[in-house]
């Protein structure tokens, strides 16, 4: 009975093969990339350079400022129409004295007597009359009468009091103590004094 050999060992030699390394699934990070750059395909619009601000292209492309038409080179369309301002004949100064320590009520009866006279005549009225709210009334004329000489070069003979006026201020609220534990409340007023001064003879 023959017996069958086993085939010779050299047919054999795949099985002692060195085994081949596996291909690495990720790349190892280079010294000069940390991370591998990633390209991606480029669109049809991308090719286009953005320009920044810091670009020297940029002072070149830009558009020169067109000039603006100013108020001279202009004229009005037609159908317009163009609104001249009323210019005032009367050249007027005035003097605004605010927070006076006293009543509206008391300063209107001296106010209403220099209303529309001239500025001589309103200061005799107001050294003459025996109230006591006619020494700021005639402070604030002789002010308005010095705004209209220095600031206006105006002549204070031709000067007329325009327009005198006298509006409420604050009022302060104070308590007085009475008997039985009472309080009466003490109301001190203020007013406020405007005097408009006019040049007629303009």
């Amino acid at each position: 009975m023959a017996l069958s050999l086993s085939p010779p060992l050299h047919s054999l030699a795949f099985l002692h093969q060195t085994p081949q390394p596996a291909l690495a699934l990720h790349r190892a990070p280079s010294s000069k990339t940390r991370f591998p750059a990633i390209r991606l395909q480029a669109k049809p619009n991308d090719h286009r350079a953005r320009k920044t601000s810091w670009d020297s292209k940029t002072q070149k492309d830009r558009v020169p400022n067109r000039p603006r038409a100013t108020t001279s080179e202009t004229t009005p369309s037609e159908g317009t129409v163009t609104k001249d301002r009323k210019q005032n004949t009367y050249a007027e100064a005035y003097a605004i004295a605010k927070h006076i320590p006293m009543s509206a009520n008391k300063v209107r009866r001296v106010i209403d007597q220099i209303r529309g006279r001239s500025y001589e005549e309103s200061l005799m009225i107001l050294e003459l009359m025996p109230y006591r709210a006619c020494e700021p009334v005639l402070k604030l004329v002789y002010s308005a009468a010095a705004n209209a000489t220095n600031n206006m070069g105006l002549d204070e003979g031709s000067l007329i009091v325009s327009k005198a006026e006298v509006n409420e201020g604050v009022t302060r609220k104070k308590v007085r103590p009475q008997a039985r534990g009472r309080a009466y409340q003490i109301r001190r007023r203020s007013c406020h004094i405007t005097v408009v001064v006019k040049d007629t003879s303009l």
